[in-house]
């Protein structure tokens, strides 16, 4: 067995550095407890304001984009290991999600999945950034944007390789990004999701 395999548990451990919960222990608090509950970028800008938001994002598409990108471009695999690099972003986006140390409640995995687009084809990562900024511009949900591209990912990534082994690897992980998004579904609809770049209002003191 080739030692390359080894990139898929390395990166569902590189995913477990989740930024915005790391940022928030720094502050004194669990970021889990605040806002939306997400251990995202979003709830970042929501809870501790856009410098933390941008470094979360960032650091949340890097730590995908850098191992996937190496990968494809860089490190030479052999061909029995040809789905490693997929199969390694997946694992980074779940290690994002579901991090053992953060007891398997970690954040939404959107970043992660952008990270992922642009290091496997940068016109995908550019469709998901442009269906982002429709979403956002019309309805400032960006959970709306992130069960899009959960959809558009295995989709695009079917259509440019023909690869239905990693067609059905990439349609499992949107499965589980839109499960996961269904409390935020449910909210948008009962209209008590937060918009985002909207802070949660503060109970009345009354």
């Amino acid at each position: 067995m080739s030692l390359h395999w080894l990139w898929i548990p390395a990166g569902y451990l590189l995913g477990n550095l989740n930024t915005a919960a790391i940022i928030a222990r720094c502050k004194g608090f669990d970021i889990r407890k605040k806002g939306s509950g997400n251990a995202g970028a979003s709830n970042a800008l929501v809870t501790m304001g856009k410098g933390a938001a941008v470094t979360s994002a960032l650091v949340d598409i890097l730590k995908a984009f850098v191992p996937v990108w190496l990968l494809l471009h860089v490190i030479p695999l052999p061909p029995e290991c040809a789905h490693v690099p997929v199969l390694t972003g997946v694992a980074v986006i779940l290690g994002h999600m579901y991090p053992f140390w953060m007891q398997f409640r970690g954040g939404k995995g959107f970043a992660s999945l952008l990270g992922f687009s642009l290091a496997v084809d940068w016109r995908m990562f550019l469709a998901c950034i442009a269906l982002l900024g429709v979403l956002l511009f019309t309805t400032r949900y960006i959970a709306l944007a992130t069960v899009s591209c959960a959809v558009l990912v295995p989709v695009w990534h079917l259509i440019r390789t023909k690869d239905w082994l990693e067609f059905a690897v990439l349609a499992v992980l949107g499965i589980i990004i839109i499960v996961k998004h269904i409390p935020n579904i449910k909210r948008i609809r009962e209209g008590t999701e937060i918009p985002l770049g909207k802070k949660k209002a503060k109970p009345s003191a009354e």
